[in-house]
């Protein structure tokens, strides 16, 4: 009998093991480096994409903001506050009025470029078929927009110029729910209502002392010369302007704003 021998070569034809390649790490941005290039991403971006695209910290809380309440009680009070937010509004500031017809958005308006062009009795009309009026004042320019005729975002587009009214002017917008998504998020929003309830008095009473200025002399013309208004159409209502401010800014001016 022939002895046979046998060799496992069941592994014989295998191949050796490969060694691991693996690419070299990239080394982790800091966060304020990748912050800094997610913003610049989002701006290339349409502006329904950037809230996405920017980080969470870069972004302004719509919680975070400064709420401040005040009351007034006739259009001299309303005067009043529209020249505080007159004198503490900067380059740049875009202030967004919103509040049903009526309600004294326009009266405010008034009040706040009078005092930046310093003349009480400038003419200030509502820029309601004009969609803009301009006004040079000492410092920059304010730019008085009333979208009530525009019926959204596309109309703004195509009639308003916010990008150069952001870089070189301050902006008072009534009607600003038309903006939608161009609604900067730096912002100081001014929420305005009349109402004849007694509760309507909640918020900070707005100083005015009326009789002073009628026996100074201090009434306003349109006022006098307007004999023929009907009494029952006279709007005495009291008025409360609901302040809220968001970014860093807006939140410490609304804080320490006064009259």
């Amino acid at each position: 009998m022939r002895a046979t021998t046998r060799v496992d070569v069941s592994f014989a034809w295998m191949p050796h093991p490969m060694p691991r390649v693996t690419a070299p790490r990239r080394p982790r941005r800091a966060p304020r480096e990748r912050f800094a290039r997610m913003r610049a991403i989002a701006w290339r971006l349409p502006a329904r994409a950037r809230a996405r695209w920017t980080p969470r910290r870069a972004r302004v809380d719509a919680s975070s903001g400064c709420e401040r309440i005040f009351v007034s009680t006739s259009e001299r009070a309303t005067a009043a506050l529209g020249a505080a937010l007159a004198r503490t509004a900067m380059l740049g500031d875009v202030i967004c009025l919103r509040g049903p017809v009526g309600a004294g958005k326009s009266a405010l308006a008034r009040a706040f470029v009078r005092e930046r062009l310093g003349d009480g009795g400038a003419d200030v009309p509502s820029p309601t078929f004009l969609v803009q009026q301009r006004y040079e004042t000492d410092g920059c320019e304010v730019h008085h927009y009333d979208l009530y005729r525009l019926r959204g975002e596309d109309d703004v587009r195509a009639m308003c110029d916010l990008g150069e009214s952001g870089r070189g002017a301050i902006s008072l917008v009534e009607w600003s729910e038309r903006l939608g998504t161009l609604t900067p998020e730096a912002r100081l929003e001014v929420h305005v209502s009349s109402t004849r309830e007694a509760n309507a008095g909640v918020g900070e009473t707005i100083p005015c002392d009326e009789s002073e200025d009628e026996v100074n002399g201090d009434v306003d013309e349109s006022i006098e010369e307007d004999e023929e208004v009907d009494e029952a159409y006279v709007d005495v209502a009291i008025r409360q302007f609901r302040l809220v401010g968001y970014g860093a800014s807006w939140t410490t001016r609304v804080k320490n704003l006064r009259l």
